[in-house]
């Protein structure tokens, strides 16, 4: 590959997919439909995440089916690599990684020639700051590690970047969904006969009818409405210069661009840092500069939830410390309110609810994928990512399911908050001035409490015309929780954290008078639960 053979994401085999018997190879993107490719095999977890999301947002922006009729049609015959391709053909442009300064490159600033020049590295989300490796503290997440990237790598690097974008110093702005948003996507049941790539893509693509709830100028598809890299940026050096919906089609929530970026190309034939893969071309720097497109207002994103406040602008839910888990389940895969905020499922979670009470072919009980970065403003804490089931129910037993898991959501909150006083009264002689990071005892509590919940919330579903047997649930669910916080206050109360080894004082924390037993026994979400 030289100079004059352009790198590009449409028509080079780069893709790489994991197969159903257990190979990995390398496609082009137009060939995701055969029967034998199971998943994406990429290096990274987030590039993994990012790469569901690019051919998602391909497939949408040159495959969406008009309506729910052709939609059913391409789940039930998957298209061959000939009719994906002549789909792509109209875009290819836009996926080129390379150019000259004024001609298109893949979500990079059209006419961005000077710039801070910095190490291809500093493109992923966990890397170091500037101000981290002048002073030497890059002590958990090392430089030098990445030094080269290929093409399609360095481009990948750029997109997930673009998509997942962080709050990045002055005028550097974050993704059209907040720094480090959640992506859920619904997914067929795994190992399923129906289980594959292209089904697990298609279930997150949107008919054209569907698209017409997004914000945007739908009248506007000139290419650099969807692509922004494909016209000028629309930059934002001062105040009233952002980037509202109506200033671009609503596809664009695809391929955001906030971040303005220019790779450069090195001719040199060597092996990527990230695949080990040689490459006959590598991106070792990029350049940068800030003041790019500033998105603000009503946009929503169909693979993203979002809490909702009257009058004020949709805010993406985001990944918290103690990842992601049953506790979230709500807000995820069902309406839940809270107050004044209504906590609302990603766009493409609730066309699933409505599909699958009209499609046959999806009598399934399919999964919620969910990820993303856990963020603290420009520092990547985590990476989290969980499934979760969804079950195929009408918009009444959906209710009363939600309303049912809340209770239990409530129930199980209580007892950890109970378990934790119990063990600052068993560690410390005065617990209330005892400080120090009791995170662990969350995660362990939510990690032992998750397969029962999901259990006995299949219960739930399955017996709703049944009051009795619910009630019956609600109380095994009850006593459930109860002996975890027991088991766990067990097992940490003598542990190294308590400061002196007072035997009588973790008695009196268990057993005593205001201590977990009593508190659990008298727990009004636990009594609601065994009423």
């Amino acid at each position: 590959m030289t100079n004059n053979d352009p790198c590009n994401l449409l028509t080079d085999s780069w893709l790489p997919v994991r197969l159903k018997d257990g190979g990995a190879e390398k496609i082009h993107p137009h060939e995701i439909g055969r029967t034998d490719i199971l998943d994406i095999d990429a290096p990274r977890a987030d590039f993994r995440g990012a790469l569901y999301q690019f051919l998602i947002g391909l497939l949408q922006t040159a495959f969406a089916p008009e309506n729910l009729k052709e939609w059913r049609q391409w789940w039930r015959e998957l298209p061959d690599a000939e009719t994906l391709e002549k789909s792509f053909a109209p875009y290819e442009r836009a996926f080129e990684i390379f150019s000259a300064i004024g001609e298109p490159a893949f979500m990079q600033d059209l006419t961005l020639d000077e710039g801070e020049e910095k190490e291809i590295a500093a493109l992923f989300i966990e890397a170091p700051g500037g101000k981290t490796l002048r002073d030497n503290q890059d002590h958990f997440i090392k430089r030098g590690g990445i030094n080269k990237l290929s093409p399609e790598m360095a481009a990948l690097a750029l997109f997930t970047l673009q998509i997942n974008a962080p709050s990045g110093g002055v005028g550097h702005r974050v993704s059209v969904r907040g720094g480090g948003p959640l992506t859920t996507l619904v997914l067929p049941p795994e190992n399923s006969e129906g289980d594959c790539l292209w089904r697990r893509l298609w279930l997150n693509v949107l008919t054209r009818d569907e698209l017409l709830q997004l914000p945007g100028d739908h009248e506007n598809d000139a290419i650099g409405k969807i692509f922004p890299w494909m016209a000028p940026t629309r930059t934002s050096e001062k105040k009233g210069m952002e980037t509202y919906p109506e200033h671009a089609h609503p596809l664009q929530v695809y391929w955001s661009m906030p971040r303005r970026v220019r790779l450069r190309q090195l001719d040199n034939e060597s092996r990527c840092d990230l695949t080990g893969e040689s490459a006959p071309l590598l991106v070792e720097h990029y350049i940068t500069k800030n003041y790019g497109i500033n998105y603000a207002g009503h946009w929503r994103h169909p693979l993203t939830p979002y809490v909702l406040e009257t009058d004020k602008e949709p805010l993406s839910i985001k990944a918290q410390p103690g990842g992601l888990g049953y506790r979230h389940w709500l807000g995820l895969a069902v309406t839940a309110q809270q107050g004044k905020l209504t906590r609302s499922p990603a766009q493409i979670v609730r066309s699933y609810d409505d599909r699958q009470q009209r499609i046959p072919e999806l009598d399934f009980t399919p999964r919620l994928w969910a990820f993303g970065y856990d963020m603290d403003n420009m520092k990547a804490r985590c990476w989290y990512e969980a499934e979760m089931p969804l079950f195929n129910l009408d918009q009444e037993a959906r209710e009363d399911v939600a309303e049912y898991a809340q209770k239990m959501i409530e129930g199980a909150t209580d007892a950890l908050k109970t378990l934790k006083s119990a063990l600052k009264s068993a560690w410390f002689d005065r617990p209330k001035d005892a400080k120090g990071d009791m995170s662990f005892i969350d995660a362990n509590f939510w990690s032992a409490t998750e397969a029962p919940f999901y259990r006995l919330l299949q219960q739930v579903v399955e017996q709703l015309d049944d009051e009795d047997a619910i009630d019956a649930v609600l109380k095994k669910w009850a006593g459930a929780l109860k002996g975890e916080a027991r088991k766990l206050f067990d097992q940490y109360a003598l542990s190294s954290l308590n400061e002196d080894g007072d035997l009588k004082r973790v008695v009196k924390a268990r057993d005593g008078k205001g201590g977990l037993n009593h508190h659990l026994n008298g727990s009004r979400a636990l009594k609601n639960l065994a009423a």
